[in-house]
């Protein structure tokens, strides 16, 4: 029994630490720039998620979930753990604290293992906040806090983690700066002032005033962030082939009902063979900012589930019937228009992303705020993966 762990991995090397008994029954050596790897009981995992749940079911059951719905539940928060990368973390952190109120934990009343790998993910983020955001997300802080205080400290300095000071009071309000001496208070000369020194001082005062009340600007509406911004239409990819210089990539010419096809780069190479990904109808994001990949500029974005373990990827399907170009919607949010461009600072896809899987019938859709999930369609009927269930869109 051997484990392969990542350095970067600050999760899975806070699973080990909480419990004791797998890291003494694992031969464990920490590496540089791989996936963690576990060979357990004959099997053999990769990444981080099916790593901990390897882990997990071998040495307390309870932390993967006692039920199947707390199962789904936690395989969900996990996948959106996974999915978040570093430059993520604080839309990551914002979900946790918005899915927080009136709750303990992510999933149930007890720690399971979307606790343990949230909160490794997060505590860099977490440390790097100042007093008055960590009270603003009053929610996630006090989880964290729970948190760190719920698993041994002795576990938190072998994963390489520190106690993050939290303080849910509100933080004391900055002083007022005294108010400047008048001249007369200065023992200076001049403080008898005339009416006409008055006179001309509101003069001009009023006179600095007029053009600040001629630049107010009525306010702007703020943007509701929904999913039918997103601009998603299927697509019928035509020609593939391997990027020139990146193993990893595909570049793919797709056809989505405009006079030319779009080119898309995609990093599927580990997970659809070549042959598999030609002639095959897809949904595309066609309103992200495009982006330059290894020198090849993508115009869209493939539409993918991934497994809960990580370990699988599968296009997410449009109905049979459907053609390039038709439109691809949330189920209630029928007719309205997409945004052309998602502005990058706006983070609308980062913000919706985290609420988008497969449910267990295999069926694409999102999630909202209220755990109601709406079916992506395509002309009335459902938009599925071959085999994922439970799986995160991306």
């Amino acid at each position: 029994m051997s484990a392969s762990i990542a350095n970067s991995d600050t999760a899975l090397k806070l699973l080990l630490a909480f419990l004791p008994k797998a890291e003494s029954d694992l031969s464990v050596d920490y590496v540089a720039d791989q996936l963690s790897q576990l060979q357990l009981d004959g099997q053999k995992v990769e990444g981080t998620n099916s790593v901990a749940y390897l882990v997990a079911e071998k040495y307390n059951s309870d932390l993967s979930g006692k039920t199947d719905s707390e199962k789904a539940e936690i395989s969900q928060w996990m996948s959106m753990s996974a999915r978040h990368g570093p430059s993520e973390r604080q839309v990551f952190s914002q979900t946790i604290n918005e899915h927080l109120a009136g709750r303990t934990f992510l999933v149930s009343n007890y720690l399971s293992l979307a606790d343990l790998v949230a909160f490794g993910n997060v505590h860099a983020f977490m440390e790097s906040l100042s007093s008055q955001k960590r009270f603003s997300w009053s929610n996630l802080s006090r989880w964290f806090d729970l948190i760190q205080h719920t698993v041994p400290t002795e576990a938190l300095a072998k994963a390489g983690l520190k106690l993050v000071e939290i303080d849910l009071n509100a933080p004391a309000p900055s002083k007022k700066q005294p108010a400047a001496s008048t001249e007369k208070e200065k023992g200076g000369a001049g403080n008898e002032t005339t009416k006409k020194d008055k006179k001309d001082k509101k003069d001009g005062q009023a006179k600095k005033e007029k053009p600040k009340q001629q630049q107010q600007q009525p306010a702007k509406e703020e943007l509701e962030i929904a999913p039918s911004l997103i601009d998603l239409r299927v697509g019928h990819i035509i020609k593939v082939e391997k990027h020139p210089d990146a193993d990893a990539l595909y570049v793919e010419d797709v056809e989505v009902g405009e006079p030319e096809p779009r080119k898309v780069v995609s990093g599927l190479v580990r997970f659809i063979p070549i042959e598999n990904m030609s002639n095959r109808d897809v949904v595309l994001v066609c309103n992200l900012k495009p982006a330059a990949m290894r020198g090849v500029k993508s115009y869209a974005m493939v539409l993918c589930a991934t497994s809960p373990d990580g370990n699988a990827v599968e296009f997410v399907e449009p109905p049979k019937g459907s053609k390039p170009g038709d439109r691809v919607y949330f189920e209630g949010f029928e007719g309205r228009e997409p945004m052309d461009l998602l502005k990058p600072k706006l983070k609308i896809f980062e913000t919706i992303q985290p609420g988008l899987f497969t449910n267990d019938n295999r069926e694409a859709g999102w999630y909202d705020a209220d755990k109601k999930f709406h079916k992506l369609l395509v002309g009335g009927s459902i938009c599925t993966t071959a085999t994922i269930a439970s799986g995160s869109l991306k």
